[in-house]
């Protein structure tokens, strides 16, 4: 009985392997494109340092709220998804939608459900126990897409993932559609990182491209990115996915193009060593560098890496090999080999400040997410002034 049971489980752990080769064969590459790399900001001199900060939600109930992601919108508005319920995997964990207006001053808006276990249930004609880490990002004109989570049996390595979209702002939302991704049951994909535009050729123009961060947890941990392609008429989605390389012991990869072909990739460690680890990828995502560890700690938590200006990198991570009580950013000026901590956004023992999550808008303000003490989505903005202050003030330390 046990022999047949260690074959059933290499025959599935051969399958989780030669999917993503598979796919590559079987399906129209997505993966023959270019990033996109945001618009060069060359901090002015006269630009005075800021930095602001908000709650999504003003105050706090007695559930919890956990991995928030935010976008700017074809309109300015900034746009964040989340989930929260009374506690992480409970049957009433529900996705929640905010809208901030253009203007430092504006207030976010009440939030409300776009999808919870009884939506997803019935646009995807399935059972669903749960929900969870949703990410947001835009397209052209007023779409919004909206990729989560739903786990029908067991934790998080029993889940699928689902798209939906908006065509007016995230007003009214088109029903979900689950993506097929693995091979056996179609479980244990999870999404946590910001979507890359991207461009292609040979492929049909008319679709609009991105390279999705995701991951796998079955038999091991496995960094991957979703090419996921939307046509313009937004009732056909093209997708597949192709595996980075990173052993067993990493997921939520967090990306950050340096320029057309090249981008740095920041992994969360499951191993013992508790560290950070890096790849590097010059043909836009085809192929990826083995890990290597940096000399930063990681207590088994997200990080996020966001491109600067001059080959800059901003991190966001958990300064620590055990908690995820202090929350810091750190700058690296050499493509990601060396960091510099330059503030501690959050440190207070007993307490979670964890999942950041950046993006920087058309306006080269950099805005950053993460979770709150469980209670809340804390949001921070600031320009690249600031960041360059906070940097020169460290290392005269």
């Amino acid at each position: 009985m046990r022999k047949r049971l260690i074959i059933i489980l290499g025959i599935l752990t051969l399958l989780a392997y030669a999917w993503p080769a598979w796919t590559r064969f079987s399906n129209t590459p997505l993966t023959s494109a270019s990033f996109i790399p945001a618009p060069h900001f060359e901090p002015a001199a006269s630009h005075a340092p800021y930095m602001a900060q908000d709650f999504i939600s003003p105050t706090s109930g007695a559930g919890m709220v956990h991995v928030g992601s935010i976008c700017e919108m074809p309109d300015g508005q900034l746009g964040t998804v989340w989930y929260g319920g009374t506690r992480e995997g409970a049957k009433d964990v529900a996705i929640f939608f905010s809208t901030k207006p253009r203007g430092m001053n504006a207030p976010w808006s009440a939030p409300r459900i776009i999808v919870d276990r009884a939506s997803a249930s019935r646009e995807l004609n399935r059972y669903i126990r749960k929900v969870g880490n949703p990410v947001l990002f835009s397209g052209p004109g007023k779409e919004l897409w909206m990729i989560y989570v739903t786990i029908t049996v067991g934790g998080w390595s029993g889940s699928s993932l689902n798209v939906k979209g908006s065509r007016d702002g995230g007003l009214n939302w088109t029903d979900s559609q689950r993506l097929t991704l693995s091979p056996f049951f179609n479980i244990s994909e999870l999404v946590k990182g910001r979507p890359l535009a991207v461009t292609t050729t040979g492929i049909n123009e008319s679709r609009h491209h991105f390279a999705v961060p995701i991951y796998h947890e079955f038999l091991g941990y496995f960094p991957e990115i979703l090419w996921i392609a939307v046509s313009q008429n937004n009732r056909n989605i093209f997708y597949e996915k192709s595996r980075m390389a990173g052993g067993t012991s990493f997921i939520q990869p967090s990306i950050a193009p340096l320029n057309t072909q090249s981008a740095t990739a920041f992994y969360r460690c499951r191993s013992k060593a508790r560290h950070i680890a890096m790849a590097r990828t010059d043909n836009a995502g085809k192929s990826w560098s083995s890990p290597r560890f940096l000399d930063l700690p990681n207590p088994d938590s997200a990080v996020d890496a966001l491109p600067l200006s001059k080959n800059g990198i901003l991190l966001a991570f958990n300064d620590s090999r055990n908690t995820r009580e202090t929350l810091q950013l750190a700058v690296s000026r050499d493509l990601g080999r060396n960091w510099i901590p330059i503030h501690t956004l959050e440190n207070l023992p007993g307490q979670e400040f964890s999942y950041p999550y950046m993006i920087r808008a058309r306006n080269g303000l950099i805005h950053l997410v993460y979770t709150w003490k469980r209670k809340q989505i804390k949001h921070v903005v600031f320009n690249e002034a600031w960041v360059n202050r906070k940097l020169e003030q460290a290392l005269k330390k």
